[in-house]
């Protein structure tokens, strides 16, 4: 289920409706997870700036989705349900997976390590006692995709401006 990359909306969104929209993200994910009792993929694409939905993210959700729905007929993985939501402040999709939850976010990890566009990729792994990080599997954090740095750092002290973040992330679809 590929979303239409002609149809974003490029609007551009308040710091508000970014927290309203993790909120509602996370109501999603705690009614699937009481729903169907079992591991969830939540993806999401790692957009800087405040227009978090455009053809380039839209082309790198796409590509995402394609590799989780392979990755899930490889490791033979049921899939219980499975939805794509198109938003203003970017696409998201939900999973639900009947298979253990620190095997799936390995397949996950080495997934978005394999893709040259992976970096872009928020692919969170979701199990009984929560959200499965990187280091509590004694795995490197994500890579800031200028850089290759801790991610988390580069954000946080807005080490790269917008506009070469975003070249950035045209370049890895664009050479896809």
């Amino acid at each position: 289920m590929n979303i239409l990359p002609e149809q974003a909306s490029y609007h551009k969104v308040t710091l508000e409706e970014v927290l309203l929209s993790r909120e509602a993200r996370q109501e999603r994910q705690q009614l699937w997870l009481a729903k169907y009792q079992t591991t969830l993929i939540s993806l999401t694409v790692v957009v800087p700036g405040e227009i978090k939905d455009s053809t380039v993210v839209r082309q790198a959700f796409n590509l995402a989705w394609q590799t989780l729905d392979k990755l899930c007929q490889q490791q033979k993985w049921n899939v219980v349900d499975k939805a794509v939501f198109c938003l203003p402040t970017g696409p998201e999709g939900l999973m639900a997976i009947s298979h253990d939850a620190r095997n799936v976010k390995r397949a996950c990890v080495e997934s978005e390590e394999q893709s040259a566009v992976g970096r872009l990729w928020d692919i969170d792994v979701i199990g009984r006692e929560g959200i499965i990080s990187r280091q509590s599997m004694g795995m490197a954090p994500r890579q800031c995709f200028l850089c290759s740095l801790d991610a988390r750092i580069c954000a946080r002290e807005r080490t790269h401006s917008v506009p070469a973040l975003h070249q950035a992330m045209e370049d890895l679809i664009n050479h896809v």
